[in-house]
């Protein structure tokens, strides 16, 4: 236990105070009246350090809830940090109310197909009313535990086999709060019941029943055993062995008032079910280095402005000097760009003049070459070309053989052939194919005539474009 510590329990509307000081119990004090809600939560907390005399500043509450919601989470094998990324994304989507969520986790046993932890989900803004209400009295929140965190505990001081699987449920000021695990303190499962056995015995017969099956089903473990602890428990073993079918025992544990809130300082503040994050643990601390760090650096202002002052003077005189400096540089920047402009027209000019005189290639028959090496069928083979200019027409020459084919070798010629006439004609150098007579006629002045096409397997074709 701590030395100095106000341990409070808030099991619904139910509120106790305990004062303990250097492990030894002070005071202890119930209130009388129902806790409604906690927007107005300082006066409470001012009634119990009267009642108690605590005059310390720790406060831990073991806390069960109408609007304190658990669920079973499976998660991939991570820890650390990285598990503490993923619970944050799912607490989005599980969370059963609209507003911020403030959360915490209890590990539990395996399920059937992954690691699981159960989740502990609080809207945020009812744990900022107890942190601020303790904040008005000068009181320091450490610790918000939630009951089945502490039920857990108990587990460990039943009488059970290594391996029994048991069933404990405690009244908890209006509700049920239950949790199903092992001898060793792991548990399979922790829920609030939102009844009572003393107000309504038939739906918690009703929800254990269900708690029971559901643990079956997720984790294959059945549930031997059945322990009650708190008000009214003697009276519901009958009832209940005869609705579950099984064992139901009283635990050996003794109520008392103070038992809830004495058993929450045996819970570590880095406890993983703690509802208090380690940002609001470390935030007094953060403030009062906040301050130590702002006298330090108002000190350290103070002589940086007596340095300041030392150094402005030696800043205008260089200033003075840099910008005189300055003129002379952008004048050199000028003249910079001007000879780089020069050099690149002339290097263009350059350029030019070697593509123009060494590197020229006369337009038609090279835009013709390229045109026709794209129109080319694949099921011709080209072996003569002649290109020759002819006062305003150019007279072209084509001829060549069939690639070798499966096919009927007379058919894919005859198409090949027809596609390459047809694609001379429509396309943009718009050649005239020449019949046979006008191929003799217009022969080339001083060239010799083309081979005559003499296999099955040749083609020749001939034709004119127009000089533009």
């Amino acid at each position: 236990m701590s030395q100095t510590v106000l341990s409070l329990s808030l099991l619904n509307e139910r509120f106790s105070a305990t004062a303990v000081h250097r492990d030894s119990v002070v005071n202890s004090w119930e209130r009388p009246e129902p806790v409604a809600d906690f927007a107005d939560f300082a006066p409470v907390l001012r009634d119990a350090i009267q009642k108690t005399g605590y005059a310390g500043a720790p406060v831990t509450f073991v806390l069960a809830h109408q609007r304190l919601a658990q669920q079973l989470v499976e998660t991939p094998p991570i820890k650390g940090r990285n598990l503490r990324w993923f619970l944050q994304r799912r607490v989005k989507d599980l969370k059963p109310f609209p507003s911020d969520a403030a959360w915490s986790y209890q590990p539990t046993l395996p399920t059937r197909n992954a690691q699981a932890l159960l989740l502990h989900l609080l809207p945020r803004e009812l744990l900022d009313q107890l942190v601020q209400g303790c904040g008005q009295v000068e009181l320091e929140c450490v610790r918000v535990i939630p009951a089945s965190a502490i039920l857990q505990r108990q587990l460990t001081q039943l009488p059970l086999e290594p391996n029994e699987v048991a069933l404990l449920a405690a009244e908890t000021g209006g509700t049920t709060t239950v949790v199903i695990g092992r001898k060793d303190g792991q548990i399979y499962l922790g829920r609030t019941l939102g009844n009572s056995w003393n107000a309504h015995p038939e739906r918690i017969n009703v929800d254990l029943n269900r708690t029971i099956l559901y643990v079956k089903q997720q984790f294959g473990a059945a549930v031997g055993s059945v322990w009650l602890f708190g008000e009214g428990a003697q009276a519901r073993l009958g009832p209940i062995q005869t609705t579950l079918r099984l064992p139901v025992k009283l635990s050996p544990v003794q109520p008392s008032p103070s038992y809830w809130n004495l058993e929450a300082l045996n819970v570590p503040v880095e406890d993983t079910n703690n509802l208090i994050s380690t940002e609001q643990l470390h935030a007094p601390r953060r403030r009062v280095f906040l301050k130590v760090t702002s006298m330090m650096v108002g000190l350290l202002a103070v002589g940086a402005l007596a340095t300041a002052g030392a150094v402005q003077f030696v800043v205008k005189d260089r200033a003075r000097q840099f910008q005189k400096l300055q003129t002379k540089v952008e004048q050199m920047q000028m003249r910079r760009v001007q000879l780089q402009d020069r050099e690149t027209e002339f290097l263009q000019q350059k350029q030019f003049v070697k593509v123009v005189s060494d590197e020229k290639v006369e337009p038609v028959p090279g835009w013709f070459l390229g045109y026709l090496g794209n129109i080319l069928p694949e099921e011709l083979l080209l072996s003569h070309f002649r290109l020759n200019r002819e006062d305003d027409r150019w007279h072209v020459e084509l001829g060549g053989t069939l690639q070798p084919t499966t096919n009927q070798p007379a058919a894919v010629l005859t198409a090949a052939v027809a596609t390459l006439k047809t694609s001379l004609a429509e396309g943009p150098f718009h050649v005239r194919m020449l019949s046979e007579g006008e191929r003799r006629g217009a022969a080339t002045p001083g060239a010799s005539p083309a081979a005559p096409v003499t296999g099955a397997d040749q083609f020749f074709v001939e034709g004119v474009m127009e000089a533009r």
